[in-house]
């Protein structure tokens, strides 16, 4: 898979400026700017702490915005609310609580067609089964009772179901089984390789998804410490301080 131009490209899709975020009162992030390129497969990596779920949130207006300005496609959108980014093209898909866990599987893809803005309901389901065939398995199956990777290929269904241009994934594999890992980031991977930009926050297993990633970018402390070609960073001899802040 060769990569797209670099993240600091003419015309990014996705081009922060300054943000700062957090909690109530409390930063998290300290003025971070950062272009993405459109069809680019980002990995966000850092120590625990760094603030990598709190950039993604910050991108869907999940959290309280201090400073600073997005930009999605030349739009500014975080004066936007989060449904109103999503509408934009923007998907995410949250570590936890990512799906209805009282609705079946089926019935949380259908839910999520009320995002559609074209195309058939019918088949937009379909194609999430074709791209995650172990959820046709499980599409009578409620939300509540899948596996933990089987839940992650939903809320990623789920994210896709209205074509976003860009998929923010939170930590989507953390915590699961090898082969579920491996069947999760295939799918992944097949996004990227349709042509839409991802963004992967990364918490485990940071060096199999650096070599999945077009480009890395490094937080610490609320800042970015470094953006570059993930290989770079694959191949640093301080890949350990990197990734852990040690």
């Amino acid at each position: 898979m060769s990569p797209p131009a670099s993240p600091n490209a003419a015309a990014p899709i996705l081009s922060v400026k300054a943000l700062s975020a957090g909690y109530g009162k409390l930063p998290v992030l300290h003025g971070l700017s950062l272009d993405i390129a459109p069809g680019a497969m980002v990995a966000i990596i850092g120590p625990n702490g760094a603030g990598k779920s709190t950039f993604a949130k910050a991108l869907m207006k999940g959290v309280d915005i201090f400073g600073g300005e997005v930009h999605f496609k030349g739009a500014r959108i975080d004066g936007l609310e989060t449904q109103a980014i999503a509408a934009r093209g923007v998907g995410y898909v949250p570590q936890t609580g990512n799906v209805f866990v009282n609705l079946t599987v089926r019935e949380n893809l259908e839910l999520s067609c009320n995002l559609l803005t074209r195309g058939s309901p019918a088949r937009a389901v379909e194609g999430v089964f074709e791209r995650f065939p172990r959820l046709r398995e499980r599409a009578g199956q409620k939300g509540g009772y899948l596996s933990g990777g089987e839940r992650q290929m939903l809320a990623i269904g789920s994210a896709l179901i209205a074509e976003p241009d860009l998929v923010i994934l939170d930590e989507p594999t953390s915590g699961l089984s090898p082969s579920l890992i491996k069947e999760v980031s295939a799918g992944i991977r097949a996004i990227s390789a349709s042509g839409r930009t991802v963004i992967w926050i990364v918490e485990e297993n940071p060096r199999e998804v650096l070599a999945l990633a077009h480009w890395a970018c490094v937080l610490d402390g609320g800042t970015l410490r470094m953006s570059c070609p993930a290989r770079e960073i694959l191949e640093a001899p301080n890949f350990r301080e990197l990734f852990l802040g040690v």
